[in-house]
């Protein structure tokens, strides 16, 4: 840390010298570990640390942006200091140059107060022996093969990874933060086969904690799932009520969080462009953004400009309420329409040192109801309860309509009968969060996208 510390303090005086209008540093070091379990032995390892530094200068309302990465733990390596620097700089000056100004660019404040201490960080991470890290996986797969060793015949990428980040924010404003994260996460994929017929199960689990990763749970559901997809059959084509579960609520909703963001509405390429304060959901339905949900995938003290996070409702009831915005956004809306006195709500996102902060989600969530999943489920007289899509990506996020293929249970008086197979459920994304008649107690996240299970009252079904 003195040695990057030494770079960050040469940087700066650089930047110094050079005296764009404003500056920022952004420094990301990192570690991370990943292994897969093949037939009980160990089949692949991988482990790497990395550094990587990237700036951002404002001159005349003109941004440019250069970075540098390294695979190895040195941060010198690949910048031949001075001189490396120096480039860097220059490349970043000679960007902004070669671009047009924009008055809605700038860099965040210095923050006004200490940041919350948040449950992202697992100290024990780097003490954990990698032959720990290796019987995760290894349990992991031994757990989906014990559900059914007869059907079971294979698993597939039954893995364990875990990433540790070091994170640090300057800016000539003043702002100077860091901060450190984990994140430990398993998956894996059971194959059931019975008369000539194969079916894939998958489950998956996340946190920030390695030891509160639930492999026996991840490894039998992914078996069960497998197993509960064997002699599906089609249904009839009609109109049928509809359960999500909270895994295919959590798909829709991702596509939903698209027409949330302040980018899209500004573009009109968002339906919910003009609608504020108009109730387009169900009642039944809130949404909320959070950036200091308790141990979220996407919780963080600042964004990824260095504004503080928080919690943002998107709908209440049903009724929109507003979207997410980042510096930029935010300070194109208030240029716009100074009345309506936009402001970011800590929505700034960094997919990597590789590129420069955008607007994204946080946690980006529908909040959860009273219903459990059995409770759910038998409310169903007659209809499918999805468990399966395939082919999200074919969804136009600015229409909404979509019709992907689906796999589930046929449902009757409330009871699973039989596996569905083969089948195609149509309609539209703003219609169906319409349509939802029950929320459900069962709220999960995969990755920053989280839904409980929904029941939605009718939706197109062909079949047979």
């Amino acid at each position: 840390m003195a040695e990057l510390r030494g770079v960050v303090d040469q940087t700066l005086d650089l930047l110094r010298r050079r005296s764009p209008d404003a500056f920022e540093i952004y420094v990301d070091e990192s570690s991370s570990f990943s292994v897969e379990s093949k037939d009980g032995r160990l089949d692949t390892l991988e482990a790497s640390r990395s550094w990587g530094m990237a700036i951002r200068v404002l001159t005349g309302h003109r941004m440019g942006f250069s970075y540098t990465t390294s695979s190895s733990s040195s941060p010198l390596l690949p910048l031949d200091v001075g001189s490396g620097l120096e480039r860097m700089i220059e490349d970043a000056m000679a960007g902004a140059a070669a671009v047009s100004p924009d008055p809605s660019l700038d860099f965040a404040p210095a923050l006004d107060g200490p940041l919350p201490d948040l449950p992202i960080f697992d100290d024990s991470l780097e003490r954990t022996a990698e032959e720990a890290k290796i019987e995760r996986a290894r349990r992991l797969e031994e757990t989906a093969r014990s559900v059914d060793p007869a059907r079971i015949k294979k698993v597939r990428k039954a893995s364990y990874q875990d990433v540790l980040s070091h994170k640090s924010l300057i800016n000539s404003n003043g702002l100077e933060v860091s901060y450190a994260s984990t994140f430990a996460s398993i998956s894996v994929t059971a194959i059931a086969e019975e008369s000539g017929e194969s079916e894939v199960g998958w489950d998956f689990d996340f946190s920030h904690f390695a030891k509160d990763l639930g492999i026996e749970k991840v490894g039998t559901t992914a078996g069960e799932r497998a197993l509960g997809k064997l002699r599906g059959e089609k249904v009839p084509t009609g109109t049928y009520p509809v359960l999500l579960q909270n895994h295919v609520a959590s798909d829709f909703l991702s596509l939903l969080a698209h027409a949330f963001l302040a980018e899209q509405v500004q573009k009109g390429k968002s339906p919910l462009r003009g609608r504020k304060g108009e109730r387009l959901f169900s009642p039944l339905v809130s949404i909320v953004d959070d950036g200091l949900l308790c141990k979220g995938a996407g919780t963080s003290a600042v964004d990824g400009e260095g504004t503080p996070t928080g919690r943002t409702y998107l709908a209440k009831d049903g009724e929109i309420l507003g979207f997410l915005y980042d510096r930029y956004w935010a300070n194109r809306e208030r240029a716009a329409t100074p009345s309506r006195r936009a402001a970011s709500t800590g929505n700034s996102r960094r997919s990597g040192i590789k590129a420069p902060p955008g607007l994204g989600v946080s946690n980006f969530f529908v909040e959860p109801g009273s219903g459990s999943p059995s409770a759910l489920l038998s409310d169903l007289e007659r209809g499918i309860v999805v468990e399966d899509v395939m082919g999200l990506h074919t969804v136009d996020p600015i229409s909404g309509d979509f019709s992907l293929g689906c796999s589930g249970g046929w449902v009757t008086g409330g009871r699973r009968v039989h596996p569905v197979k083969s089948i195609a459920v149509a309609g539209n994304l703003f219609d169906l969060f319409r349509r939802i008649e029950r929320v459900g107690e069962d709220l999960r996240f995969f990755g920053k996208i989280g839904s409980p299970s929904l029941l939605i009252s009718s939706l197109p079904i062909s079949g047979k």
